[in-house]
This record gives structure tokens, C-alpha cells and sequence, in this order.
């Protein structure tokens, strides 16, 4: 699924694990069709192509839907860590977080091993 929306690139800011937050405002009032599309894509990833010369043409977007492109960023695990890492400087930084982190993945692997057969 696409999303085409002329907008405002209206914010950034950088977040603790060092990605960005980028938010941006449509230059149009969206119909309740048009929040909905966006609403699907929630939490969805994908690529963000953001030019600030005006409109695409047919011909450009028809080029951009043909590029094959391979999503890159963190994996689950490096996201899970990162998180992890977050809410141990949140909680105080008790102790070192190499222990912090295999306590609670041991926790969790043992949690999930007594619910298997």
C-alpha cells in the first residue's frame, strides 16, 4: 500500500537509541477514506522519499513504485536491546547493564519454556 500526501515537514527530533523521529503535517484536510489509509499503515515500515520542490509527476511515482527496495534497520533483537537499554537508564542504572540485560532475558526465556510441552 502507498501513501501520497503533499505535507510540512513539521518536526525532528532525536531519540535516545539515536534514530529520529520525523513528523510531518498535511497541507490538505484529509476525508475520513484518507485517515483511514493512513490509519493502516500504522507501525508499518517503509520507505520515505520527502521532496520539497512541489508535486510528483505520474511518471516519477509510477518509477518510484518500480524500485525494488530492500528495508534495512535494526533487527527485532537490536530493537528489543536497545529498548532494554532505555528503560535501564529510566529505572536508574542499577547495577551494570550486561547483568540487567541477561537477567531479563532469562526471565523471559523461562517464562516462555514453561508454557511448552
Amino acid at each position: 500500500m502507498n501513501l501520497l500526501r503533499q505535507v510540512t515537514l513539521n518536526r525532528a527530533s532525536r531519540k535516545a537509541d539515536k534514530t529520529v523521529s520525523i513528523q510531518f503535517v498535511t497541507d490538505l484536510e484529509e476525508t475520513s477514506e484518507g485517515f483511514m489509509e493512513i490509519d493502516k499503515l500504522l507501525q508499518s515500515r517503509g520507505i520515505l522519499y520527502y521532496s520539497d520542490k512541489g508535486e510528483l509527476t505520474q511518471a516519477e511515482i509510477d518509477e518510484i513504485d518500480n524500485v525494488d527496495i530492500e528495508l534495512e534497520g535494526k533487527t527485532l533483537s537490536q530493537r528489543l536491546r536497545a529498548v532494554l537499554y532505555v528503560l535501564w537508564k529510566q529505572q536508574g542504572e542499577a547495577g551494570d547493564f550486561k547483568d540487567f540485560y541477561t537477567s531479563f532475558m532469562n526471565l523471559r526465556i523461562e517464562n516462555i519454556k514453561e508454557k511448552l510441552d
